[in-house]
């Protein structure tokens, strides 16, 4: 696209901060995949008045600024596309999301003139939240293909806390190596689901003699050493980056994704077993709605199953992991998601 020609649609968030899923999934990913196909979108530019623009998607917004851009650009007789990846109504009952927040979002659906979420669950979730009139569209993420090759370069601090798992793995050689990743969020997920799956690692630990480990990649390390006492197996905790986080998850054998399914996460997405299957890992985790669509790729609820069939690694369960990375590389590629954002934006016919 000449940088004489004004962009007609643009993508806004808050903040563009790199570390969140949801930026890199739901913004960065199908931005730069339509920018490839010449199709005329930016990142929104405050320099510009909001009705310059045909449409605006707004991802990760919550803001004041948020709300004044999609007022002032319905006020030009603009599209406003509101997008929602978790359901923050849910996350407010605990004390995670402000009432501020909860009624700006409020407004930005009111505003919309389409909106658009990361699962089909949650999208009927938040319509139960909050009344508003604009039509529904779910828009799944576009997955985290990003190889251990292809992260950026690691610092001297994350060239450290590498080493570190590697001799931390090397100490117990023979093990069955399991990781799990991700956020906590209090009482609805993250560190508090994880006794569940330690419980199941210990069960199988003992009843086939094969010794467990667990590494837990996270943005928590407060909340690691407050649980670990209570996780009685060979534990190693690893500050989450973009850097680390390609190379340090494919190190193990076995993502565990332990889900108590609540109102916040029956909504949430498969990006998790997703990246893990596509870092070459088996998966033994708890069903949610998004996660049934790879139930023919990995172990959902069948924890001591997953694990034996992990353990012994098949030439049948090598196959079946290959057919889940082609199924999630043809759905769920930057381009293909780009699609249905084209879509969305009317570029299709």
């Amino acid at each position: 696209m000449p940088a004489t020609t004004p962009a007609r649609f643009a993508w806004y968030a808050d903040k563009l901060d790199t570390t969140l899923a949801s930026i890199r999934y739901r913004m960065l990913q199908p931005l730069a995949a339509l920018q490839a196909r010449g199709v005329p979108i930016e990142l929104f530019d405050p320099a510009r008045a909001p009705g310059s623009y045909e449409a605006i998607i707004f991802c990760k917004a919550q803001g004041e600024r948020a709300v004044e851009i999609a007022a002032a650009a319905r006020v030009a007789g603009r599209a406003v596309i509101y997008d929602m990846c978790d359901n923050l109504f849910a996350a407010h009952r605990v004390g995670h999301a402000s009432a501020g927040r909860i009624e700006r979002i409020g407004k930005l659906l009111a505003l919309a003139t389409r909106t658009t979420f990361s699962t089909a669950t949650l999208a009927e979730q938040i319509a139960a939240e909050v009344a508003f009139d604009a039509p529904r569209t779910v828009i799944p993420d576009a997955l985290d293909v990003t190889t251990p090759a292809d992260a950026p370069a690691p610092g001297l601090r994350e060239r450290w806390e590498l080493r570190r798992l590697d001799r931390f793995l090397a100490r117990h050689r023979g093990a069955l190596h399991c990781v799990w990743f991700g956020k906590s969020l209090g009482r609805v997920s993250g560190y508090v689901h994880i006794d569940a799956a330690v419980a199941q690692l210990r069960e199988f630990s003992a009843a086939t003699g094969t010794p467990v480990t667990l590494t837990v990649i996270s943005n928590g390390r407060l909340g690691f050493w407050r649980a670990a006492p209570r996780w009685k197996l060979p534990l190693h905790y690893l500050p989450w980056t973009q850097a680390t986080a390609p190379q340090a998850i494919g190190a193990h054998r076995v993502a565990v994704i332990p889900l108590e399914s609540n109102t916040y996460t029956a909504g949430k997405t498969m990006n998790r077993p997703a990246t893990a299957l596509l870092l070459g890992l088996g998966v033994v985790a708890d069903a949610i709605p998004s996660y049934e669509e790879l139930r023919p790729f990995l172990s959902l609820d069948d924890w001591q199953g997953g694990l034996a069939r992990y353990r012994d690694w098949s030439a049948e369960t090598q196959a079946q992991l290959e057919a889940g990375r082609r199924h999630l590389t043809e759905r769920y590629s930057a381009d293909a998601v780009a699609d249905r954002w084209a879509e969305v934006l009317g570029l299709t016919a």
